[in-house]
C-alpha cells in the first residue's frame, strides 16, 4: 500500500498518509468554486431581471406620458376646429398673433428624442404620433397663410379633422392597447 502513495508523500504528515484531511480540503475547495458559480450565476440573473423591469417601467412610464401629451393635442384640435366658424380671424389676423394661440403641446415628444428608451417604443405608434404631429402642423401653416376664411382654410379644417380621425381610430388605441400590455408585463415582475 505504501508503494501506491509514494508519489503522494508531499501530502503525508510526520511520514504517514493523512487522507482524510486532503479529501475534505478538496470537499471544500470544490463547494467553494460551486457555491461562486451558483452565486455569480444567481446575482447575474437577478441584475437582467432588474434591468428588464427597469427598461419595461421606463417605457411604460414614456407611454403613459405620451398618452396624456397625445390626448391633449387631439382634444385641442378638435376645439380649434369646432371654435373655428365663430373666430376665424384668430387663425388668420397676423395682430392677434394665431401661431402663439395655436400651438401643440410637444413637450413629451421632443423629449423622447433624448430619451434612450424611445426606439424601445412600438414603431408604429411612434410613425402615428409623428405623423399627426406633422401633418397638424401642416394644415395650421396653411391655416396661418390665409388672409381670410376662405376655400383653402376650410380645406385645411377638413384634413384637420381627418388627422384627428385617424389618431383617435387607429394611434390612440394602439399606444392603449401597448400600456396595458407592458402594465401586464410589470404585474408579472413583480409577483
Amino acid at each position: 500500500m505504501r508503494g501506491l502513495f509514494a508519489p503522494f508523500r508531499f501530502l503525508s504528515v510526520s511520514g504517514q498518509p493523512n487522507t482524510e484531511f486532503w479529501l475534505t480540503q478538496c470537499i471544500i475547495l470544490a463547494s467553494t468554486v460551486l457555491g461562486v458559480y451558483l452565486a455569480s450565476f444567481a446575482g447575474f440573473e437577478i441584475a437582467v431581471d432588474f434591468d428588464r423591469y427597469q427598461s419595461t417601467s421606463d417605457v411604460y412610464n414614456l407611454e403613459r406620458s405620451l398618452e396624456a401629451e397625445f390626448v391633449d393635442n387631439i382634444e385641442k384640435v378638435e376645439t380649434w376646429i369646432a371654435d373655428y366658424p365663430e373666430g376665424p380671424m384668430t387663425w388668420h389676423a397676423a395682430n392677434l398673433a394665431p401661431r402663439e394661440r395655436h400651438k401643440l403641446d410637444d413637450m413629451v415628444w421632443e423629449t423622447m428624442r433624448y430619451s434612450q428608451r424611445t426606439f424601445e417604443v412600438d414603431p408604429a405608434i411612434i410613425t402615428g404620433v409623428r405623423r399627426f404631429y406633422s401633418d397638424i402642423e401642416a394644415q395650421m401653416t396653411i391655416m396661418f397663410m390665409q388672409q381670410n376664411a376662405n376655400g383653402m382654410a376650410k380645406h385645411a379644417l377638413e384634413n384637420m379633422q381627418e388627422i384627428v380621425a385617424t389618431a383617435r381610430a387607429d394611434v390612440l388605441p394602439l399606444l392603449q392597447s401597448e400600456i396595458e400590455r407592458l402594465d401586464g408585463e410589470l404585474a408579472k415582475m413583480t409577483d
